[in-house]
This record gives structure tokens, C-alpha cells and sequence, in this order.
């Protein structure tokens, strides 16, 4: 599918076209799951070579970031499927070529609808021209078309700032699961193996989302510097605001990966504090079942002592034998469960 973005005069206006319906005034192309058909007419209108799939999933920072024929190639790793509950990310291309923005996407990360959602309705989601920078203004110059490299830091800085939301999630999830470890530990009724198994799928739950999100900003940190450099080879576009942002945005992820550094140690925490508590649990009700065995054993014995045919056992012709007998076991029964209460050891 080809999504395209274009400047009406006013505003950014988005439309979805065919590989034979592209508009020569686009100044984004969205390509989502593109068919072959689809790539090879972007790529006639730019004049590039757009990435396959293979290409896009690579790992080496040589297959990510290059320039090549005029066209400036950045890949990124983008968390998606957090609303469906199956988390996971997928590389992410982003192409600045002949005065366009193409990105070239496989999933749907939410970041792209918040970013498009904000920039058909308001353009001060872009950084502003140079003009209108100098001037102290907030939203770009009016009637003047937001560039490439403007749609791009928009884009980026979405992206990062979803990051972000999926931290404090993510923060805000471990201390519910804490409170949760923690309160059932103060119950008297001992937690059931399914409520563990629960807090166990939480915890993982919360663990790889973060592996997922540390994973997607170590791909934007080494992309910034690179962008840094394109920005700076196109000193005429207008971008002095841009540079700035951008310089923001890899101190935002710095910070962003030390709050990734905290959440994965307290994820650890939390992980071994459930299994502390499956520990107690158990060896609560290993203990629970030896106590039981040993106050049972004197009536055990007392029951085998009198079970035994002996003629000359002088309760056999005793009266009131057999309800001594079993007296005698209740009583032996009960005192091992006293003295081990005084003990505090129930």
C-alpha cells in the first residue's frame, strides 16, 4: 500500500494511491507492505533504490545507514503490536532522496498514526523553516511546504516520544506486579500456583517489551549521528532548528536508555522475589504435611500397640479399654501440636 502526503498550500493533506495513481508533488511516501509493483514506481519517481526486506533486517551499521545516488538511507528498529498484546519490532527505512521523504515499513507501529494524525492537523509538529526560526516562531512559515528533512525529525521525534510512553507502561506495570508480589505475601492464605503463574507471565510480559524497546533505541542512537551528518551537508534547507532537535532527541535517548538500565534491574528484582515467594510457599506446605506426619505418628503407634493379638494384654478385658485407646491417641496427637505451637514453629 502507498500512502502519500502532499502541501495543498495550507496543509499537509494525505491521500492512498496505486503504483500508476503517484504524485509527482508528494512530499512523503509511506510504503506499507509494499507489492514489487508498488516499489518499483516509487522508485522510478525518485530515482533510488529502495531496500528489500532482507536488506532492511540486517544488522551491520554499513546495510543501515549509507547514502548512495543522492539518496540518504537510515534504518530503525520500531516497536509495534504493543495494542494487540504481541509485542515485537521490525526494521523500519527511511529515505531522504530528491527532496521526499519515502519510509518503507512491514508492521504498523502507532507512532506513524500519531505523527500523521498531528501533522494533518497541526504543522507545528514539524520543526520550523530557517525564516521563521530566527524569528522566534513555534509552527513553520505559513504557505511554505515542510521539507523532507522536516517530515523526518517530526517523524523521528514521534517515535522517540512513543518510546517513551512504553517506558512509564512499562514502569507503571512492575510496580502494580510489585504491589501485587507483595500484598499476596501478607495474606494468611498461602498464593496459588495459578496466581504465580500469572505474575510470572507479567513479569515476562514487562521484561521482553523492554528488551524490545532497549533493542529499538540502541538502532535510533547510532541513526542520529548519521542523520546529524546528512543535516549538516544540507545546510540550505533550512535545518538550523532541526540540528537542534535532533542533538535533543540523543539526549532524550541516552536518558531513555538508563531508565531501560533501571527498569531491567528491577524487572530482575521482582522476577526473583516471585520465586522467593513460590520458595516460601512451597516449603510452607512441605512443612505443613512433616508436621502432620509427626503428629500422627504417636497415635500411629499407640493404634499398632493395641492392634496387636496378644492374650495377655490387660485392656482386652477392659471395659472402658477401647475408649481409652482412643483418648490415648487424641491426647498423644495433640500434644506434639501444642508444644510445637509454643514453639512457634506453626
Amino acid at each position: 500500500m502507498i500512502d502519500t502526503y502532499s502541501f495543498d498550500g495550507a496543509k499537509v493533506v494525505h491521500a492512498t494511491a496505486t503504483a500508476h495513481e503517484l504524485s509527482d508533488g508528494a512530499i512523503w511516501i509511506d510504503l506499507h507492505s509494499p507489492s514489487p509493483e508498488e516499489v518499483a514506481a516509487v522508485e522510478a519517481l525518485c530515482a533510488i533504490a529502495i531496500p528489500t526486506r532482507e536488506e532492511m533486517s540486517e544488522i551491520e551499521v554499513s546495510s543501515r545507514l549509507y547514502s548512495e545516488d543522492g539518496a540518504d538511507v537510515m534504518t530503525a528498529s520500531v516497536v509495534h503490536g504493543v495494542q494487540t498484546g504481541k509485542p515485537a519490532f521490525a526494521p523500519v527505512t527511511f529515505l531522504l532522496a530528491r527532496g521526499r521523504l519515502v519510509t518503507v515499513r512491514y508492521s504498523e507501529p502507532k507512532s506513524f498514526q500519531i505523527f500523521v494524525s498531528k501533522l494533518c492537523r497541526d504543522p507545528a509538529v514539524l520543526p520550523p523553516h530557517q525564516e521563521a526560526a530566527e524569528a522566534g516562531e513555534i509552527a513553520r512559515s505559513v504557505g511554505k511546504a515542510p521539507t523532507a528533512e522536516q517530515l523526518l525529525v517530526g517523524l523521528l521525534e514521534t517515535v522517540v516520544d512513543r518510546m517513551a510512553d512504553l517506558l512509564e507502561l512499562i514502569s507503571a506495570d512492575l510496580d502494580k506486579i510489585g504491589d501485587d508480589i507483595f500484598s499476596s505475601s501478607a495474606q494468611k492464605k498461602p498464593t496459588g500456583t495459578a496466581d504465580f503463574k500469572k505474575l510470572l507471565q507479567r513479569i515476562g510480559a514487562a521484561g521482553d517489551l523492554t528488551s524490545r524497546v532497549r533493542e529499538s533505541l540502541a538502532t535510533l542512537d547510532r541513526l542520529l549521528p548519521f542523520m546529524q551528518l546528512v543535516l549538516d551537508r544540507k545546510k540550505g534547507n533550512g535545518m538550523k532548528d532541526g540540528k537542534a532537535r535532533v542533538k535533543v532527541m540523543a539526549r532524550d535517548i541516552h536518558s531513555l536508555n538508563d531508565f531501560v538500565s533501571f527498569l531491567s534491574n528491577k524487572t530482575t528484582f521482582l522476577l526473583d522475589t516471585t520465586v522467593g515467594m513460590i520458595s516460601i510457599e512451597q516449603n510452607a506446605i512441605i512443612k505443613i504435611f512433616s508436621v502432620a506426619a509427626v503428629a500422627f505418628l504417636p497415635p500411629t503407634l499407640v493404634a499398632s500397640i493395641y492392634g496387636m493379638n496378644f492374650h495377655d494384654m490387660p485392656e482386652l478385658d477392659w471395659a472402658y479399654g477401647y475408649p481409652y485407646a482412643l483418648i490415648l491417641m487424641a491426647v498423644s496427637a495433640l500434644l506434639p501440636m501444642i508444644y510445637f505451637r509454643y514453639k512457634n514453629w506453626l
